[in-house]
């Protein structure tokens, strides 16, 4: 009994020297640093308001009007800014970019890719840089030329006709993820597949159900101790799906390395492999082998696995909106049929007479932020930004869906208006200040090369050939689901017509 209570006693005290530790800890960071104000947050927990949102972007914008564009805000462990205008994301991401060019290390991050050595997650160090140079240099030389064009054309050939084939409404979001899938497979691996193929059902369902679990984020990131010494039914899971699907990819990484052949580069998975034979000439030889075969492989991974997630996101809530706004379909066809016609399909070299489409999609990208809160930032050292203090080793959030919808920036804001950017000729204008769907500076999306000429394509060639609506008796307006950090279009249905029948 005795022992008992003594033991009690010990944990009771532990429990309660480290509230102190913490308490005396946060309030000696508030006297030594100007740090942004913020709500109240518990030790070890945080802000109860935030764990409980069902959507950060929305919590984060309420914060703002109370404590302004740029706060603070824990969440677990973690003690996080949250810039929610252009102007601070501006000072941050591309006035002090090296400051802010570092990533935060999120224990389910760090385990989704293989120990951080992806490209999105991994710390900023030189063997990130030099894998970051060797992938840019590998995505331009696959982008030479009309690769890309001949890819998108081909799946499009496979996925249009079984649309066609649908007799009143239907759920497009397999077709939807077919189109990306394919275009994604053929720039990655040099391959396609159809609508019954067992891999691509596969990935795509381990893929959505990873988002889907992963959305209101895990406990052993708010208690890190947990990845050592037990970890939960959910994260053990997400971590089973994610080794299937990183198996996938590396099955098709070793496949190209042993036909890999300098004469013949076939996809971006050879290019990569080129880049880094390249670089081998030139690179000091101790960063080199630190940029393994892992690296590499992961740097597919993120181009094919987040390239489908955010290009397959954007053109759901594309179809949603043309759905609809039959008027702002009907100009975006008319511009099509004027600058493409009706015989041949949308080239990258139609893109710059598009412009009224690509307006378009860029609205829509706006109202319909595939990542609203985008990849958490790190500071690099001790900081400012908005004129606070921001110490070194603070996590950075950018709340894009803030910037998307500032009223400061953004006319009528809730309004879907791609005049918004066009200039008085009616072609595409300079790119709004409030509007980074990609993001900015030393962590700016690797992708985006390739997801802009993609998605607009793909866009075009889909208004090209179809009249969307929606089933009578649907709300026109766009309902949410998803929860955290994670917003994407509620399950919805469309009527499809082929426009050469009409």
């Amino acid at each position: 009994m005795l022992y008992s209570v003594l033991s009690a006693l010990n944990v009771q005290t532990v429990l309660i020297g480290l509230l102190v530790v913490l308490v005396v800890y946060k309030l000696r960071q508030r006297w030594k640093y100007n740090v942004p104000p913020g709500p109240f947050c518990w030790p070890l927990i945080g802000s109860y308001e935030v764990i409980q949102a069902k959507f950060l972007h929305e919590i984060f914008v309420k914060y703002s009007k109370k404590y302004g564009p740029v706060f603070t805000v824990s969440v677990g462990p973690y003690h996080m800014v949250v810039l929610n205008d252009i102007n601070s994301v501006t000072e941050a991401l591309v006035k002090s970019k090296s400051d802010f060019a570092d990533r935060p290390l999120v224990h389910s991050a760090h385990m989704l890719t293989e120990g951080s050595k992806d490209i999105i997650f991994a710390k900023y160090t030189p063997t990130w840089k030099l894998h970051r140079k060797i992938s840019v240099k590998a995505l331009r030389q696959y982008l030479a030329g009309n690769r890309l064009e001949e890819v998108l054309h081909a799946s499009m050939n496979i996925c249009l006709p079984l649309m066609a084939k649908e007799n009143g409404a239907f759920n497009p979001e397999n077709y939807i993820d077919l189109m990306v899938f394919n275009i994604l497979n053929a720039v990655c691996f040099g391959e396609s597949v159809e609508l019954d193929d067992p891999e691509f059902m596969r990935f795509m369902k381990l893929s959505k159900k990873i988002n889907e679990m992963t959305g209101n984020g895990f406990v052993e990131d708010m208690f890190p101790i947990m990845c050592k010494i037990w970890t939960t039914h959910k994260y053990r899971t997400i971590h089973n799906m994610n080794n299937e699907l990183i198996s996938i990819i590396k099955r098709k990484f070793e496949e190209h390395e042993e036909t890999f052949n300098i004469d013949n580069v076939r996809d971006f998975t050879d290019s990569l492999i080129l880049a880094r034979k390249e670089a081998e000439q030139e690179e000091k030889a101790e960063i080199l082998s630190q940029l393994s075969d892992t690296h590499l492989r992961q740097t597919v991974f993120n181009i094919f696995s987040a390239g489908i997630e955010t290009s397959t996101v954007t053109l759901g809530f594309a179809v949603r909106y043309m759905a609809g706004l039959p008027e702002i379909q009907s100009k975006v066809q008319e511009e099509i049929d004027r600058v493409v016609g009706k015989d041949r399909l949308p080239t990258v070299k139609d893109r710059e007479n598009l412009s009224y489409t690509e307006a378009t999609l860029h609205e829509v990208m706006r109202l319909g932020t595939a990542v609203p809160l985008g990849i958490p930032h790190s500071t690099i050292c001790d900081t400012r930004v908005g004129g606070y203090d921001v110490p070194k080793d603070t996590m950075v959030m950018i709340n894009h869906w803030a910037l998307h919808n500032d009223p400061n920036y953004w006319k009528d804001v809730k309004k879907f208006d791609p005049t918004r950017y066009l200039d008085e000729n009616g072609k595409l204008g300079m790119k709004p200040e409030s509007w980074l769907p990609f993001s900015a500076g030393r962590r700016g999306c690797l992708g985006e090369s390739v997801a802009k000429p993609e998605l607009h394509l793909i866009f075009a060639t889909l208004m090209q050939k179809f009249k969307i609506t929606l089933p009578e008796g649907t709300n026109p307006e766009i309902e949410l689901c998803g929860s955290g950090a994670i917003a994407i279009p509620a399950p919805y249905k469309v009527i499809v017509k082929e426009r050469n029948l009409l």
